[in-house]
């Protein structure tokens, strides 16, 4: 217990130091390896079987998509005309200021004559 009252000050220091640089490298420090993120290696062929299967199962499910037919009777049917539509027209309402967030005043009108 004597040693960390006796180098408290210095143990902060060497904590903060680490922090800074962990959080340095987080932020700063990947920027070489950017590139690499963004390209794939899927539209090569070269990738993973996760992303190779995940491949195969979205171009099966589009293939899906494709096979299926639509019965367009349904649309000719009594029941279907009969159906009424409640829907409401909006109502054009007035707008407010150009910058609600700008102060009031000639201010406001500073800014938005840029």
């Amino acid at each position: 217990m004597g040693f960390i009252k006796k180098y408290k000050n210095i143990l902060i220091v060497i904590a903060v130091v680490v922090v800074s640089f962990v959080a340095y490298s987080m932020f700063f420090g990947g920027e070489g390896n950017q590139n690499q993120v963004l390209t794939s290696d899927a539209a090569n062929g070269v990738g993973t079987s996760a992303q190779q299967e995940a491949s195969r199962e979205l171009l099966s499910l589009l293939l899906d998509l494709r096979a299926i037919q639509l019965d367009e009777s349904i649309f000719d049917d009594p029941a279907f005309r009969a159906l009424t539509d409640f829907g409401q027209d909006l109502v054009q309402e007035p707008t407010g200021r150009r910058n609600p967030f700008a102060p009031l005043g000639g201010a406001a009108a500073a800014v938005e004559s840029q």
